[in-house]
């Protein structure tokens, strides 16, 4: 049961990382269109022309920031060790 709890924390985690990448794409073009922003003018061309690989980089950079900033609870670590192995010396 904890498995699939966990698996749909990450899920719902990812989910509105992707909705947040989408928001802010579109609010980008929107607010920066026009407006002679140098960075804007760089960039602006080729998020028009690839959105979805915009979301998509936007998606995981802030889905890597809340796993940063806000860690997995119940993972463990490291797999616990057999009791009967002994490392060689």
């Amino acid at each position: 049961m904890e498995l699939k709890q966990a698996g749909g924390d990450q899920m719902t985690r990812l989910a509105v990382c992707v909705v947040v990448a989408i928001a802010a794409v579109y609010a980008a073009e929107k607010l920066c269109e026009g407006r002679g922003y140098p960075l804007w003018e760089k960039y602006g061309p080729w998020l028009k022309d690839n959105k979805v690989q915009a979301i998509a980089v936007a998606a995981a950079v802030l889905y890597g920031a809340s796993l940063a900033l806000w860690p997995q609870e119940g993972r463990p670590e490291k797999a616990p060790l057999e009791e009967a192995f002994t490392p060689c010396e």
